[in-house]
Parts: C-alpha cells; structure tokens; sequence
C-alpha cells in the first residue's frame, strides 16, 4: 500500500504523486498542530485552496498565538498576487515582539529582533551591528556608542533615542523615524535615509558622508553643522 505523502503532514511520497495529497484537510489539521513549524508550512501551502485557503491564512494571521506564525501569515499574504489578500496583509500591524536581554541573545549569535519592543531600553555601547530591527520600537531608548553598523532599521521607531555617537554606517534606515532623536556625533556614513523622518533631530557634528537622504524629513536649517559631503539630500541632489 503506497503511503499518503502531504508536504504539510510528512511522509514519503510515491514518485509521480499529486504534491499534496493532504489537500485542504491536511492543511486544516496542521494549524490545529501545537508545533508552530508545522502551523507555519501549512500557510505557506494554504493559498493554492483559494478562498477558503485565504480564510485560514487570515485566521492565522489575527488569532495565532505565535509570533512567527503571524508573521509567516503576514508575509505570505504580502507576497500573493491577489490584491485583496495583499491589502489585508499592508493594514495589519503585527504586534510587537518582547526579546528579553538583547545583548545577551545577540553575544549568543541572534540577529533578527525584528518588531522588538525596546522601547526605552538601556543599550549604551551595545553591539547590534548587522541585526535585523525592521519595525523594532527603540523610541526613547539609550543607544549612545552602540555599534548599529550595517543594521537594518527600515520602518524602526527611533524617536527621542539617545544614538549620541553611535556607528550607523552603513545601516538601512529608510522610512524610519527618528524625530527628536539625538545624533550628534554619530556615523551615519553610507547609511540609507531614504523618507526617514528627522524632524527635530539633534545633528550636530553628525557623519552623514555618501548617506542617502532622498525624501527625508528634516527641521530647517539641519545641515549647517552635519558633515554631508557626498551625502544624496532629500531633494535629490548631491552635495559636493
């Protein structure tokens, strides 16, 4: 007797075998799985059942306790080429994620802390660089020192933080906000601005060589004391 094969399920699957033998029931009894990696391969495998297959993925989406579950919900309405799906996915706000000791999992080599709730946290000279802090809530957090080189930081909240001095070279920064943020003396060399929002940031002696600052928002009278040579400004033009 040949054994049943669904990818979502597990089993070994006969050679010339329909991919998924499980169909929409497999899939529907692996959400109800405890295991969280299963809950997660069977949404990714969800929207080939049409509507119905939607509907659990939205399910999923809203209701799973499981942060990576939601998020692989999100993502893979995101990525689906129905527009419907695609808009429920934009005007979700995944919730945000409590990390616990940032320094202590990052020393143990993490580096995705996206949607982290820091907000406030003490992060003086912390080493972050390369982590992955897409929509991560840093607002009002001490940063002042902390090595953000290379970090992706697109949509982070950074309002009111203290990056006195700190080293975002490199880092991916685009659509961020960073108002009222205090960057005096940080190395923003290369970093990727594009649309972030600096309205009332404090820039003085701020390294914003070769930064690309396209459609930024920025306070008047903001690159009287940054260093911009190189630098893309927000209106498109390059400053000599």
């Amino acid at each position: 007797m040949a054994e049943n094969f669904d990818p979502v399920l597990g089993g070994q699957q006969p050679a010339g075998s329909d991919p998924v033998m499980g169909g929409l029931v497999g899939i529907e009894q692996a959400l109800g799985s405890p295991n969280p990696k299963v809950r997660i391969q069977a949404i990714k495998g969800a929207l080939r059942y049409g509507s119905r297959g939607a509907e659990l993925v939205i399910q999923a989406l809203r209701n799973d306790p499981n942060w990576e579950v939601q998020f692989a919900a999100w993502e893979t309405l995101l990525e689906s080429k129905d527009p419907q799906q695609v808009q429920v996915a934009k005007s979700h706000r995944l919730p945000l994620r409590q990390v616990g000791d940032v320094r202590a999992r990052y020393k143990a080599g993490e580096r995705d802390f996206r949607w982290a709730n820091l907000r406030g946290a003490d992060l003086i000279e912390a080493n972050l660089s390369q982590a992955n802090l897409i929509w991560a809530n840093l607002s009002g957090a001490d940063l002042s020192q902390a090595n953000l080189s290379q970090a992706n930081l697109i949509w982070a909240n950074l309002s009111g933080a203290d990056l006195s001095q700190a080293n975002l070279s490199w880092a991916n920064l685009s659509g961020a906000n960073l108002s009222g943020a205090n960057l005096s003396g940080a190395d923003l060399s290369r970093a990727d601005l594009r649309g972030a929002n600096l309205r009332g940031a404090k820039l003085g002696g701020t390294n914003l060589k070769g930064a690309n600052l396209w459609g930024a928002k920025l306070s008047p009278g903001w690159d009287q004391f940054a260093d911009l040579k190189g630098a893309i400004l927000p209106d498109g033009a390059i400053h000599p």
